[in-house]
């Protein structure tokens, strides 16, 4: 379980003591990059735990366009929340980044859990919500400049691990102002 720690003091991360007691109710899956995990419509009855490995969560417009709302890398819970908690259509899809592994929670586990322990159920929501929140803040913030700044001050190795025009996704521009963003900052940098 070590290993699936690496940087615990972020908001998302899921806590050691909650891991270890969901330990004997999780199996491994190993999957591929560009491995679908929930595609928009599927009944979300699973939560991943990204124990290596990355995934992201989007959805795709109404022009058949990615809208990237969420990267999950390794320490973080994986998971349409909502969706999972009450058994309804996913609105989006789970998919890997790059090879990753998983540690993977049922929706029949985590009843059982959740009903010995309300206090589990009470955790993940709560990790959950620090993470929309804190991307409801990051996109928020007007300044495309300001948000690619945030966005590397808490993640800064996504950059080594994530295509460029994901990021712009992710930060709602376009790759090309991401660009010209990184441009900027490199000319500052370098004067």
């Amino acid at each position: 379980m070590k290993t699936f720690y690496k940087n615990t003091d972020t908001s998302n991360k899921i806590s050691m003591k909650i891991m270890e007691a969901l330990k004997p109710f999780l199996f491994v899956k190993k999957v591929k990059k560009q491995e679908t995990l929930v595609m928009e419509g599927d009944t979300c009855n699973k939560i991943y735990f990204v124990r290596s490995g990355a995934v992201k969560q989007y959805y795709i417009g109404d022009d058949g366009k990615e809208f990237i709302q969420n990267f999950y890398f390794e320490g973080n819970m994986a998971a349409l929340y909502n969706c999972f908690l009450t058994q309804s259509p996913a609105d989006a899809y789970l998919e890997a980044i790059e090879g990753t592994e998983l540690w993977v929670l049922s929706y029949h586990n985590f009843q059982a859990i959740s009903s010995a322990k309300p206090e589990f159920t009470n955790q993940l929501t709560i990790c959950m919500s620090r993470m929309n929140a804190n991307r409801i803040n990051l996109l928020l913030m007007s300044d495309g400049l300001l948000r690619y700044q945030k966005f590397l001050e808490k993640e800064p190795e996504v950059t080594q691990r994530v295509p460029q025009y994901m990021i712009a996704s992710y930060l709602g521009m376009s790759p090309e102002t991401l660009s010209r963003i990184r441009k900027r900052m490199a000319v500052k940098k370098a004067a």
